[in-house]
């Protein structure tokens, strides 16, 4: 009688050596069957261990970041902001840069290394447009929160820029902010806005006939300078008006 199982192996020889060949090749089998297994195995723990580090990675990522944050907060509270000037609708098309104006101040206001002057520029709005773009929204929205917060000294503005925040009174009186000396020297150029209840008010200088221009090469029809209600360093502001009116 043979057996199914024992013609699976070709020996041509006695059936003891047919078992021992049968027996061969199921270990065999059973060899690469664990090999398999082990294989699966050491595949499901390297991709745990992938996991893991990865899972560790972002979370040192995290840790880091928010250490950088706080210490970047913690470093920015070491300085001390001297001025801070808002440029609103400025025309020439990224051409303009307030960095020589800024180095100015710094010397003339005798700014230390953790003294800041912060010049805000880019901020863009059609006071005049029925529907006020997005980008304009965010403008507004940045002057809002700045004077809010009194964080915000000076505007330079086209003429729509300081007769808009002028109906809210926005603005600080130069008749009666500054001294009547610099007052006589910068008479000619001041120019009058309608607060809210439609009084013309004497708020802006134009700054058409200064070294304004040329130093930032900023494009207004003309540039006014206001300086805002509220204003937490109105000497510095003062100091910048004598600045452009020497």
């Amino acid at each position: 009688m043979v057996y199914l199982h024992e013609t699976a192996c070709p020996c041509k020889y006695s059936r003891e050596k047919r078992k021992e060949c049968i027996s061969y090749v199921h270990q065999r089998r059973s060899r690469k069957r664990t090999a398999e297994t082990e294989k699966h195995v050491l595949e499901r723990q390297g991709l745990v261990c992938v996991g893991v580090f990865k899972f560790h990675l972002l979370a040192v990522i995290l840790v880091i970041g928010v250490l950088s944050t706080i210490g970047t907060m913690i470093y920015r509270q070491t300085f001390t902001t001297r001025l801070s000037v808002a440029i609103i609708n400025d025309r020439s098309g990224g051409a303009g840069s307030s960095a020589q104006l800024e180095s100015d101040l710094r010397k003339y206001l005798g700014c230390g290394k953790k003294d800041l002057i912060e010049i805000n520029e880019g901020l863009m709005v059609d006071f005049n447009e029925e529907s006020t773009s997005q980008y304009g929204y965010a403008t507004l929205a940045k002057i809002s929160a700045l004077a809010a917060s009194e964080s915000l000294d000076v505007v330079i503005g086209d003429q729509s820029a300081i007769d808009h925040y002028e109906t809210i009174s926005a603005y600080q009186s130069l008749e009666e902010l500054l001294s009547p000396e610099l007052y006589a020297r910068v008479k000619d150029h001041i120019y009058q806005a309608r607060d809210g209840e439609g009084t013309p008010t004497p708020v802006a200088l134009s700054l058409e006939d200064t070294a304004f221009g040329e130093k930032t090469g900023i494009v207004m029809d003309p540039p006014y300078l206001a300086i805002i209600q509220g204003s937490p360093h109105k000497e510095a502001a003062l100091q910048m008006i004598e600045y452009l009116f020497p």
